[in-house]
């Protein structure tokens, strides 16, 4: 699920692995709400200058190893597939939808090809409206397809790298090379018989689309699979952005040359992003909102300063503090403050109290008629001093690098690269609970060699056993877990198991176990490598059933 916008890209709760384009958006949302929080008015701009440029989709298709791109391009080129994804087989439309003010930009949207004015009347005819690029000057032109997209099923996976991965791959190389793709979208042209399906409703005639339109739902996943055909063996892409890597200055110049040749074969038109040179091969850049530092004795990386200032200093950051912000300015805040946890590798279990103020916010929202983005919501103390302390986390916006191999921990990038230097996992915590008690195990070179148990009291006594099982894995870290490094984790609770890898929890009270948890481990200078059991093999279970523990060895806590 997307949770808000951050530098112009999606922010998902949850890892975007099989996230589907559907949910590629290009506004903020809360969780739970589908409906997107309102535009902001181009004032008037003029449209953003585009490429005439059209890639060869099939040369493109020609070199794709894989087959995901070959199996969307009929979405673009096969007028009788594209009928077939409609969900009630009845691709005949109907639905016009009336532009408001689009007529000034019908002579562009002829003259570079974009579109062209419609002879019938479309299957589709949609509103579109745009958007300010961020220069501030000129403005990018959006679809408003909910109609087609509703009409259609879900496309399938972006093939998106997450961001941990994207980013930890990067931190494996000493070079790279970036680019992107020249209004991106519009170089993916659309065959005749399918663009009556893009229809824009204007005054006086309707126009068609000729190019993959931003707002239509498989878009962002046609797009995603070609750029993955071009860096593939090379680097990463991330949508219109292409990274191509190296280890050594050599091996990012021979890489550099194949992309090159890649895009010539497939007329794909691309430049250089921000000052660079066109293929200049850089060890420290910004990429994708994410500012890396590969030429330092460990790669590194941290946030994009300028959009952390931007994020720190904004008008809607102000507002929240105040206590007092719309529904828009407090979901463009929380995204940022999502974007920005999960580039520093900050936990947001920390911020439990702001998390369940996002809930409240979005289930109030999803209940109501139409949710009222310009409504003014009163944010709780609590939720403020926890997004102040993530604010001055962001301003300091320290580096954060060394990343080991599948550690599976949110933690994964918290500490510098000498702490990895030797790294292994060499302790291993069994945790478990029944719904009387608690037990944990510490297991180091295939032995016990300590432990703790207990009996739940109090409120814990009737907590859901979701919740007990995090305390007792919170046990197991606070009186246990003293050697620096990597502590592997073994629970058969999946609920738990999930939260501790992600660092938050959709409950409140789970969210202030684990931030005991995660500040108590990242003090100690250990990495917790959550991986579930079958409840059959959780080696601490016969010790929450009345078992008492055994006699160990002299103990590891001995030695703190």
């Amino acid at each position: 699920m997307i949770v808000g916008i951050a530098g112009g890209l999606a922010v998902y709760d949850e890892a975007p692995d099989n996230v589907s384009s559907s949910t590629y958006s290009s506004t903020p949302s809360l969780p739970g709400c589908r409906v997107a929080p309102g535009r902001r008015a181009d004032a008037g701009l003029p449209l953003a200058r585009v490429t005439s440029n059209r890639i060869d989709v099939e040369a493109l298709a020609a070199m794709d190893g894989v087959g995901r791109f070959r199996e969307v391009l009929p979405m673009l080129m096969d007028p009788v597939a594209f009928a077939e994804a409609f969900v009630s087989g009845d691709a005949a439309g109907g639905c016009r939808v009336p532009s408001r003010g689009m007529e000034r930009h019908r002579a562009t949207l002829r003259s570079c090809g974009v579109a062209s004015d419609a002879r019938s009347r479309p299957a589709f005819a949609m509103k579109a409206f745009t958007t300010p690029k961020k220069d501030g000057r000129t403005a990018r032109l959006v679809l408003d397809a909910r109609p087609l997209n509703d009409a259609m099923r879900r496309p399938p996976s972006m093939d998106l790298p997450r961001l941990r991965d994207f980013i930890a791959e990067v931190e494996r190389h000493r070079f790279a090379m970036q680019c992107d793709g020249v209004s991106y979208f519009y170089q993916f042209p659309v065959d005749a018989s399918i663009s009556r399906y893009f229809g824009i409703g204007m005054k006086g005639c309707d126009m068609l689309l000729n190019v993959l339109c931003m707002g239509w739902s498989w878009a962002p996943c046609i797009a995603q699979r070609a750029s993955n055909v071009l860096v593939r063996d090379l680097g990463l892409a991330w949508v219109d952005n292409f990274l191509v890597l190296g280890g050594t200055l050599d091996e990012a110049e021979r890489n550099v040359a194949v992309f090159r040749k890649r895009a010539q074969a497939a007329r794909v038109e691309v430049r250089a992003e921000g000052d660079d040179a066109l293929w200049q091969v850089r060890s420290r850049f910004v990429c994708v909102g994410v500012e890396f530092d590969l030429a330092a004795e460990t790669q590194r990386h941290r946030l994009d300063p300028s959009w952390a200032e931007r994020w720190v200093d904004g008008s809607g950051m102000t507002a929240v503090l105040s206590g007092r912000a719309t529904a828009r300015q407090f979901a463009e805040v929380f995204g940022g403050a999502v974007w920005a946890t999960d580039i520093l590798a900050v936990p947001r279990c920390h911020f439990a109290a702001l998390l369940s103020f996002v809930g409240r916010l979005g289930g109030r929202m999803v209940g109501a008629a139409a949710p009222v983005w310009d409504e003014v919501v009163d944010v709780p103390p609590s939720a403020r001093r926890e997004l102040g302390a993530l604010r001055k986390i962001v301003r300091d916006n320290p580096w954060v690098g060394g990343v080991p191999e599948d550690t599976g921990s949110v933690l994964w990038t918290r500490f510098s690269g000498a702490a990895w230097r030797g790294w292994r996992r060499s302790h291993t915590v069994w945790t478990d609970a029944s719904s009387r008690a608690w037990a944990a195990l510490l297991e180091a070179e295939g032995r016990f060699v300590d432990g703790q148990q207990g009996v739940f009291a109090g409120p814990d006594a009737d907590a859901h056993i979701n919740l007990k099982e995090m305390l007792a894995f919170a046990e197991g870290v606070v009186r246990l877990c003293w050697a620096p490094g990597a502590q592997r984790c073994r629970i058969d609770n999946a609920a738990v198991v999930g939260a501790v890898a992600k660092g938050s929890s959709s409950s409140y009270a789970a969210n202030r176990v684990l931030s005991r948890s995660l500040r108590v481990a990242e003090r100690r200078r250990i990495v917790l490598c959550p991986g579930w059991v079958p409840s059959g093999e959780q080696q601490a279970d016969p010790y929450t059933r009345g078992a008492s523990l055994p006699r160990f060895p002299a103990p590891l806590s001995a030695s703190r």
